[in-house]
């Protein structure tokens, strides 16, 4: 029986985003790598950008990372992450279309992979796009269209929307976004035009703007963009194709604050012994077995991203809790813990398991987020 509140017991469901933080010691020729992408062809407008390409991997190899090889001096590597490589395409400077590719590598995979770009003839830059006073939760975001009287789309989309949509076509994006917003202006005995009047200037400006999002995902892509457009009825024009580039929110400052884990097996019963050390704030416990992918082999070190998906998921918990009408300081009783505590639960026989422990806070009102480092312990 739980005498831990709501203690988070992680499955695997829950941690697609670090599939490849999962290692085999060694490589199996029996069990080799296989990687998998969620678009292998890219279709880029002449303005290029930072375009992200999701992957994971399968019989991971520990330490190992994907090789990424441009056939172009137009299409360059600007990152690997845990779960992301972004690829920096150069604006083009040819009046035709062109085509690249890159080769994905990665050690001990059998078979290399390949993605195709093609990449759309020179393209005026309609946009330009500056960040500003960017933290862990926010970001101000200063829009600068060449043409000051062009009416335009100023927003901001988590990356993870066109992972989860496989939505590699721009066109295809403006279309599902209008085709929202014409439902909302049905409900409201509106039409599309009508309803983009009254929204202006919240999303449709003119000249230079600035806008001020709040409620972001720490750790995590979001994806700024931009595009022309016109309204007339239901229907709306472009006057421009959509402009993007790619802005990382950073991970909060991590504060000093650590956490003794002991714990004593009796049966198939743990009791847990967690000791703050230099905080006395909330903290969060979460365990995870060895069949989840955040459970790592004993000598193996956790990766960044394996923490950033923690802090993401109990964010997200956080958030959907708050959102259904619980108070913050609710969520953190019923979910948290303060001062020294000792936590009986109940495990299943015959796996092995770790336990995470990570300080919490709430700055100013906003959802609740890992403050410190997890520390970890193995049951």
């Amino acid at each position: 029986m739980l005498n831990i509140k709501s203690l988070f017991i992680l499955g695997i469901a829950m941690i697609v985003s670090i599939f490849v933080a999962c290692t085999n010691e060694d490589y199996d020729p029996n069990n080799p790598p296989v990687m998998e992408l969620d678009t292998y062809e890219l279709n880029v407008d002449g303005g290029g950008g930072d375009i992200p390409i999701f992957y994971a991997v399968r019989n991971a190899i520990k330490g190992a990372m994907p090789e990424v090889v441009s056939s172009a001096n137009w299409v360059t590597l600007k990152e690997i992450t845990s779960s992301t490589i972004v690829l920096s395409i150069a604006p083009s400077d040819v009046n035709e279309e062109r085509f690249a590719s890159v080769t994905i590598k990665y050690q001990g995979m059998k078979t290399n992979l390949r993605v195709s770009i093609l990449q759309d003839k020179q393209l005026l830059n309609k946009f330009r796009f500056e960040t500003l006073d960017l933290t862990y939760n926010s970001c101000t975001v200063k829009y600068m269209p060449t043409d000051k009287s062009m009416p335009y789309m100023a927003n901001i989309i988590d990356a993870e929307y066109f992972k989860q949509s496989g939505t590699t076509d721009m066109n295809v994006f403006i279309e599902a976004e209008m085709n929202n917003y014409r439902s909302i202006a049905e409900r409201n005995q509106m039409t599309l035009e009508e309803l983009m009047e009254r929204v202006s200037p919240q999303l449709i400006y003119t000249g230079d703007a600035e806008r001020s999002f709040a409620g972001m995902k720490h750790g995590s892509q979001y994806v700024v963009y931009s595009y022309g457009v016109t309204f007339n009825g239901n229907e709306y024009s472009l006057l421009t194709p959509m402009h993007q580039t790619m802005v990382e929110i950073p991970m909060p400052e991590m504060l000093d604050a650590s956490f003794g884990i002991s714990s004593q097996i009796s049966g198939t019963m743990a009791n847990i012994t967690i000791t703050p050390k230099n905080w006395d704030g909330y903290y969060n416990v979460q365990i995870a077995p060895d069949y989840s992918l955040y459970y790592i082999a004993p000598g193996s070190n956790p990766s960044e991203g394996l923490f950033k998906s923690l802090a993401s998921y109990f964010y997200d918990n956080a958030r959907k809790a708050i959102a259904n009408g619980t108070s913050i300081e609710q969520f953190l009783k019923a979910n948290c813990y303060k001062g020294n505590k000792q936590i009986n639960v109940t495990l299943e026989a015959g796996k092995k398991y770790m336990v995470y422990v990570f300080a919490v806070a709430s700055e100013d009102g906003a959802i609740p987020v890992m403050r410190s480092t997890p520390n970890y312990a193995y049951l």
